[in-house]
């Protein structure tokens, strides 16, 4: 029999979005909802026929667990899901534990009275954690009852951010998820059940992962779980030292990484943890089985993430994106206004709801101009972060109802028409998609420009003469043009996306025409906004002049 093995991959289309991360002691609401398996995928015929039989369970041998106690009986169904869109909606209504039940008697054995599940119980928090990975990603995990047990749905939504936050900021520009781009994270803290590493790989079959810890029996039991899932060529496990960088590249001999991810320890001291708990008005919802190494650090998680943002200023480019979940909405404010002190304005934040009170908060910063989209980046309650929000990176130019019988090819050969008047580094436009993407080397359309433009338009035109031709003669090398085109795009200070998308009206009706605008790439904001502008006033000249002749046209009889 064999085990699940995650790296057949599979192609799938883009997703994005979704939310949380657990508390310790609260995860009762961390494990709210769940989605039906799609009819299409290979994962419904393998849970709804997998798990009802012997035959369908193995159990490792004495001796294979870190603790040389027999390992839980899990399924040899290889399990996959054929998109992403699976993965994203997964959770979204409430988990029906009599379901899962019947679909697994190891957690039906702990249900009580058949449909509930006592959070208060370390074995059923932990069942229910190994019967979600087991069901819904095709994953087999060990757990030691003395660590910390994850939230499943929790764990899943930083990997969903992390997802989009990577797709709309790739080297491509795509702004969708593809396939064959390899990706390579660093799981800081990866704990005894290697959550993030496993969800992830499960998910995206092109990722790799370093999963580092500095917990001897979290290691022993990571590097279990990723042997579990044949999983040893992609997940690398890392036993570090509690005083060592958090982000070792110079020690690992990396010289770049997709990203970096952690969920830091939460409380600063163990008196604070103790505290807090006395202060409870009633008992925990749930047992709390982690370690005090895994729940506390020296300055809790600002402290934690204070030495990433650290270590960053060093490395910088060599990390696409850093990133981290918090548990205080006030530790985001702290570190947003860490990441402004040094000059760091590409940054995204994401707001992970579960249940009816779990809130966590992912902050992500980068020193690359690739920006992230809006949901990415911005996924968060505006009148609570209002002040601390990155800026926007999609605009709409032009919302705008038009006559009947506008040809919308006229709209986009204006647009077209704009772009090549402008002094581009790059312009490519798909006229199937009406989605063109662009770069320039600063403000190209603005009056100042055209007119310093046209300067040197008439110098160049007007032929040197004595010790000015001399000079010019003695130049080498291309012109500054072709220095920028030889370039290319990466180092252009404003790359963008347009797309115009125009809707039909019934007979007599009017039509809606859509022009979006997507920053690509940048530092300057005010850029992004002035080219905005400048689209808007074009096309809006455009539209006029359209209505007007539309009007003007003579009608028969």
């Amino acid at each position: 029999m064999d085990v699940p093995n995650h790296n057949r991959g599979i192609k799938r289309k883009y997703s994005g979005d979704q939310d949380a991360r657990p508390c310790p002691d609260d995860v009762t609401s961390a494990y709210p909802s769940i989605s039906p398996v799609p009819a299409h995928t290979a994962m419904q015929s393998a849970d709804m026929d997998g798990y009802k039989n012997d035959e369908s369970y193995i159990s490792a041998g004495a001796g294979e667990n870190p603790d040389g106690c027999q390992a839980s009986r899990v399924p040899v169904s290889t399990v996959t899901a054929s998109d992403d869109e699976y993965y994203r909606t997964l959770y979204t209504r409430e988990l029906d534990f009599h379901a899962l039940g019947e679909r697994d008697r190891d957690l039906a054995s702990l249900l009580q009275g058949g449909s509930r599940l006592d959070f208060a119980n370390p074995l059923a928090v932990m069942q229910l954690t190994k019967t979600l990975l087991r069901l819904h990603f095709g994953l087999r995990v060990d757990l030691p009852l003395d660590r910390l047990c994850p939230p499943v749905p929790n764990r899943h939504n930083y990997i969903l951010w992390l997802k989009d936050l990577l797709d709309s900021s790739s080297p491509s520009y795509s702004q969708i998820y593809e396939p064959e781009r390899p990706v390579e994270g660093l799981d800081i803290g990866t704990g005894a059940s290697l959550i993030y590493p496993l969800l992830a790989c499960a998910q995206r079959p092109a990722w790799t992962f370093i999963a580092t810890d500095v917990d001897a029996k979290s290691i022993a039991y990571a590097r279990r779980n990723a042997e579990l899932n044949s999983l040893q060529s992609r997940i690398r496990v890392v036993d570090r030292d509690i005083a060592a960088p958090l982000v070792p590249l110079d020690d690992l001999n990396i010289e770049t990484i997709d990203f970096v991810m952690v969920n830091p320890p939460f409380y600063a001291s163990e008196s604070e943890l103790l505290d807090l708990a006395r202060q409870k008005s009633r008992p925990p919802h749930s047992a709390c089985t982690g370690a005090p190494i895994e729940m506390v650090c020296e300055g809790g998680e600002v402290g934690f993430v204070r030495r990433i943002i650290d270590e960053s200023l060093i490395l910088r480019r060599r990390v696409q994106w850093y990133t981290a979940m918090l548990g205080k909405q006030s530790s985001l404010d702290v570190l947003v206004s860490l990441l402004k002190e040094n000059g760091i304005d590409n940054y995204a934040m994401k707001t992970f709801v579960q249940g009816n009170k779990t809130r966590r908060w992912a902050l992500g910063w980068s020193f690359h101009s690739r920006r992230p989209s809006v949901r990415a980046s911005r996924g968060v309650e505006l009148a609570m972060t209002k002040n601390i929000l990155p800026f926007p990176t999609e605009l709409t130019a032009l919302q705008n109802r038009i006559s009947c019988g506008i040809d919308p090819e006229q709209l986009e050969m204006t647009l077209r028409t704009t772009m090549e008047t402008l002094d581009l580094v790059s312009w490519n436009w798909d006229a199937l998609l009406s989605r063109g993407v662009g770069f320039a080397d600063g403000n190209v359309w603005s009056r100042a420009y055209r007119r310093r433009k046209e300067r040197q338009n008439h110098l160049t035109t007007t032929p040197p003469q004595g010790d000015e031709a001399s000079a010019d003669k003695a130049k080498t090398g291309p012109d500054i043009s072709t220095q920028q085109m030889l370039r290319g795009v990466v180092d252009c200070a404003f790359g963008f996306a347009l797309s115009i998308r125009v809707e039909h009206g019934s007979r007599g009706a009017t039509d809606e025409v859509t022009l979006a605008v997507r920053w690509l790439q940048g530092h300057d904001y005010l850029l992004f906004e002035s080219f905005t502008g400048m689209l808007r006033s074009a096309i809006l000249r455009t539209v006029r002049a359209l209505d007007e002749n539309e009007v003007s046209r003579p009608r028969p009889g």
